[in-house]
């Protein structure tokens, strides 16, 4: 089994696995183990970052099964109610000069997900998802109570080249053009997040998520950013794609104030 070593502790690293007897993984505040038993039937228990214990059963089988433990986008933890929008803090914001563009790396809020990979065909279903960090699990209006958008929210720091928080955050490479005539502060990204697709290091920590774009501009007697997914351009190589269906590009406007 892959593992990898953070802050003096071992952890497994993502990957896929296959299972004949027992699997033991390790993560941040996070144990799972996958034992089979006597009647060939595969139990799994997980005990998560709030001492909570989860158990499920995976039916009987003559021979292995296999797994994948890979992140996965905040869209499942506490429930599904935020249409898939993410509301993105920043604690800092940034100044964007006029007529010029911008690009930074921030956090961004991941959930892992155990996949059941099908033998027949390869194809994988979530059988469980979780969070190492249960602060990731909150919602943030953008707007007014009554016409606002319920978003997944997260307060994200500005990285450095090769800082990054394991199984925490992946990293987001964000890109900024201002086109009006006076500077502006950026303290806030909304925008949906289902076309975004994940990358992540085989048998490592290390993930990265699609990059995002965003034009503010002047429209209609207001000044607006148009939100917009870009393809991580390092995504070859070792990188490997988690999203397992291809999704339409789909662009934001934040018409409700971006600092």
């Amino acid at each position: 089994m892959n593992t990898i070593t953070t802050n003096d502790k071992e952890y497994s690293g993502y990957g896929e696995f296959s299972i004949s007897d027992k699997l033991e993984l390790r993560l941040p505040r996070t144990e799972i183990y996958i034992e089979k038993k006597p009647d060939n039937r595969f139990s799994y228990y997980r005990k998560n970052s709030q001492n909570q214990e989860i158990r499920k059963s995976i039916p009987k089988s003559n021979g292995n099964i296999k797994i994948e433990m890979c992140p996965i986008l905040p869209l499942n933890l506490p429930a599904k109610k935020t249409n898939d929008l993410i509301f993105l803090r920043l604690a800092e914001s940034i100044f964007v000069e006029k007529h010029s563009t911008i690009n930074f790396l921030i956090q961004f809020p991941i959930e892992i997900g155990i996949y059941i990979i099908n033998q027949s065909d390869g194809t994988k279903d979530l059988f469980d998802c979780f969070t190492c960090e249960p602060m990731h699990s909150r919602f943030a209006l953008y707007g007014t109570p009554e016409k606002g958008n319920l978003c997944m929210y997260s307060k994200v720091k500005l990285l450095e080249k090769d800082e990054f928080y394991p199984y925490t955050f992946a990293k987001m490479r964000v890109f900024i053009t201002n086109e009006l005539n006076s500077g502006i502060l950026i303290g806030k990204l909304v925008f949906p997040i289902t076309d975004f697709n994940i990358y992540y290091l085989n048998g490592s920590s290390e993930v990265h998520i699609d990059d995002v774009t965003g034009n503010v501009k002047h429209i209609s007697g207001e000044d607006v950013i148009d939100i917009s997914r870009n393809e991580f351009d390092k995504k070859n190589g070792d990188w490997k794609l988690v999203s397992y269906s291809s999704k339409e590009k789909v662009n934001f406007v934040m018409d409700r104030g971006f600092d």
